[in-house]
This record gives structure tokens, sequence and C-alpha cells, in this order.
């Protein structure tokens, strides 16, 4: 995960959703809504939209959140969306109560296992393998069948 992601120009809509997104994260923990508020938000990783694949925008975020007894919390935070056919979907949400809880969170070394095929590999040659694997199955089965009906 890079520090920053490219410094990039976001329009006031998707700034309002993702901010309402992170303020929602608080909201879900209880924190009391009129008192707890976001400090920090930037995007650390933006994956645009292409012909063969989504795009993907993770935000990081702090925020302080104040609970029941009037105790302020500081609060690390993790926003996914996933950008399919130019809208912004929201994907995952996370918070934290540690920074270092939420950098291995959203680690790229936890996406790698998270899918069967790798986000950058080729899909073309799972798919090949699959299919020779596939002949190869039907012909010992189909020489065997012969055999057995020859005997």
């Amino acid at each position: 995960m890079t520090p920053d992601a490219p410094k990039i120009q976001f329009s006031k809509q998707i700034w309002q959703a993702v901010s309402e997104h992170a303020h929602n994260c608080l909201l879900r923990r209880e924190f009391c809504p009129e008192q707890s508020r976001i400090e920090n938000l930037r995007c650390v990783e933006f994956l645009e939209e292409n012909d063969d694949s989504f795009g993907k925008q993770v935000w990081f975020f702090e925020g302080i959140g104040v609970d029941a007894m009037g105790r302020r919390h500081m609060l690390f935070g993790v926003l996914e969306f996933s950008i399919q056919f130019g809208l912004l979907e929201a994907a995952t949400a996370a918070l934290f109560e540690e920074d270092d809880m939420r950098e291995r969170y959203a680690s790229p070394a936890s996406y790698e296992n998270s899918v069967i095929f790798p986000a950058r590999g080729s899909k073309k040659a799972w798919i090949f393998v699959v299919a020779a694997l596939f002949l190869i199955l039907a012909a010992v089965w189909t020489t065997a069948a012969i055999n057995f009906l020859r005997s």
C-alpha cells in the first residue's frame, strides 16, 4: 500500500460520499453523532477502471469518537470502494483503535489470498490449465472405456 495515492482531484460528490461512509463507521460503533467527527480523510490506493477490471479506491481516515460516557476515542478507519461502470460502490469498511491494526488489515498481502485468481495474474492461463487437465481426463476415460468394451 502506498503512503498516498497519486494526487488526484476528486469531485465534491466523491468527497461527500466517502466522508459520509466514514462518519457512518463511527455511528455503527454507537459513538455520539453530534460530538464525533472525522479528522483526516485521504485516498491511499487508486486503481482506475478499465476494460478488463473494475477500479478500486482505498481510503484511510482518522476520527474522534465520543462514547455515551463522554470519553473521546482516537479511531483509525479504512474504506474500500469498487468503481463499477463509473459508479463508486462501497465494498468494505473497518474501524480500529490502533493505527498498526489498520495497516495490517489493509496491506496488499491480505488481499492476495482472498481470491482464487491473483489480482494481477492471468485468468487465461488458469482457464487453459483447467481445460488441458479436462482433456487429459477425458482421453484417459475414453481409453479405459474402449479397453473395457473390447474385453
